[in-house]
């Protein structure tokens, strides 16, 4: 889950919330990027984040009770493994096209962290073949699917931006990535507070994007079932925002 502790409380954003933001993104980006299988590719963006390991499994709070967020809070190797197989599993069963693109993502992931625990190691080497294999079944190049995937690494890098409230004011800009057309990519609030993102990579000149998020009242919490209750019953809070090319 991502944290961001506001003045009148904290917000918590699920990660397939995440995943179907980064979704959003994606489905805007220019015609010319569209390809065959438009649809099993967003999935395999929208879904790349479910199948998350269970709060008390993980810990979603800290020794002193506060939520965290999950760039601080550190997941076992074998934890890590049981969520990249269950994701990769659950796309598979929908379409290998979609777990073509998922399986870049999880060696993008994963690679290094896997070499410290064998049977991941093992699962990431058999996802190569697997690519090899889809590819073949779809006649497509496997230059073509990495060229796809970069719309993916770019909607989810836009995503966690956004979701963690990371745009700066002042018109400074934030580098999200080097991706799509392999060019690098810049985010800023313009002085009308509506969001730019140059180069301008999608089809429309202006348009929305929106999340829903959690907003709890309290920021510490007796254990992880106190901190569960307290989430499921918390006011669902839409976030959102307006990006222009201009």
């Amino acid at each position: 889950m991502l944290i961001n502790f506001l003045h009148d409380g904290v917000e918590v954003i699920s990660h397939p919330a995440h995943g179907l933001l980064a979704g959003k993104i994606a489905d805007k980006i220019r015609h010319k990027l569209f390809v065959d299988h438009w649809l099993e590719t967003m999935t395999a963006i929208i879904e790349h984040d479910d199948e998350q390991i269970s709060h008390k499994a993980k810990k979603s709070i800290s020794k002193i009770g506060m939520p965290m967020d999950f760039a601080i809070n550190t997941t076992p190797i074998a934890k890590s493994f049981e969520h990249a197989k269950a994701v990769f599993e659950k796309v598979n069963k929908k379409s290998s096209w979609s777990a073509l693109i998922l399986s870049h993502h999880l060696q993008f992931l994963y690679e290094d962290t896997a070499k410290d625990h064998a049977e991941f190691n093992t699962f990431l080497n058999d996802l190569k073949s697997f690519r090899a294999t889809v590819c073949e079944r779809y006649k497509v190049k496997p230059d073509k699917i990495a060229e796809l995937y970069k719309i993916m690494i770019f909607a989810d890098r836009l995503s966690l931006i956004l979701c963690q409230n990371q745009v700066p004011q002042l018109g400074r800009e934030l580098e999200i990535n080097t991706s799509i057309d392999n060019k690098k990519y810049f985010i800023y609030e313009s002085a009308k507070g509506n969001l730019i993102v140059k180069p301008w990579p999608f089809k429309e000149s202006s348009f929305d994007l929106s999340l829903e998020s959690r907003l709890l009242s309290e920021i510490k919490f007796k254990n992880e079932d106190e901190f569960d209750a307290f989430l499921a019953k918390a006011p669902i809070k839409i976030k959102s925002w307006t990006f222009s090319r201009e």
